[in-house]
């Protein structure tokens, strides 16, 4: 059994701004980011392709904030709930039963969400997408301007209610309420395969429920 990841995500000590993706300031410039990613069955992604993570929480919703390498192709999909994975998206899945809740986002901002009742249905995507996370809030922009440009690094930030995900698995550990997660980047190649970069220790596929990080919600 690998090694299961574990971040202590923080709460907020103010009210939740609306999100920017301007990671530089607060509360992302008090936050502790993961840094630690691999490539699903494989090795830590070169230093170029860098990807980092940070979460923080408080009683209305989980708040995500990333900082990624640019992408390898060109990204063109800006519809909701549109196979994005099939270009570049950072993603957040979140165990719920024997299912997961998964957001993704792209450099344009397009968002794909969708609810899957049983991982091993991963597979049936499309309906599972008739799900979205009500209320979620989320930016993306450039690491030296507003808009995402080509070959650009980009940052992304999510805001998610609880409410709209009431079929999360919440489970104590180490004297805290722990969520099971994996934060991850889908690119693919101009080569036509993916690069999967994890945080957790997958062998196939993102959503692997018994290998997912713990995420404590701690004060």
């Amino acid at each position: 059994m690998p090694d299961i990841p574990t971040y202590r995500c923080r709460r907020l000590d103010r009210k939740a701004a609306a999100p920017t993706a301007d990671i530089d300031q607060a509360p992302w410039s008090e936050t502790e980011w993961i840094e630690d990613f691999v490539l699903v069955g494989g090795p830590e992604p070169p230093p170029d392709r860098f990807l980092s993570a940070a979460a923080r929480w408080d009683d209305e919703g989980l708040y995500v904030a990333y900082k990624s390498a640019p992408s390898l192709v060109p990204v063109t999909k800006t519809q909701r709930d549109d196979d994005l994975f099939n270009e570049c998206t950072v993603e957040i899945f979140m165990a719920a039963g024997k299912g997961f809740y998964e957001i993704e986002v792209n450099p344009l901002g397009a968002v794909l969400d969708l609810h899957c009742p049983d991982e091993r249905e991963e597979q049936y995507w499309r309906p599972q997408a008739q799900w979205h996370a009500e209320g979620m809030r989320w930016a993306v922009r450039g690491m030296r301007s507003p808009e995402v440009r080509a070959d650009e690094a980009w940052m992304a930030e999510l805001s998610v209610p609880w409410a709209a995900m009431p079929e999360v698995t919440r489970e104590p550990f180490e004297g805290a309420e722990c969520l099971r997660v994996n934060l991850c980047r889908c690119q693919m190649r101009p080569d036509g395969t993916g690069e999967l970069t994890s945080w957790t220790a997958a062998t196939k596929r993102f959503s692997e429920l018994d290998v997912m990080g713990r995420l404590l919600l701690v004060e």
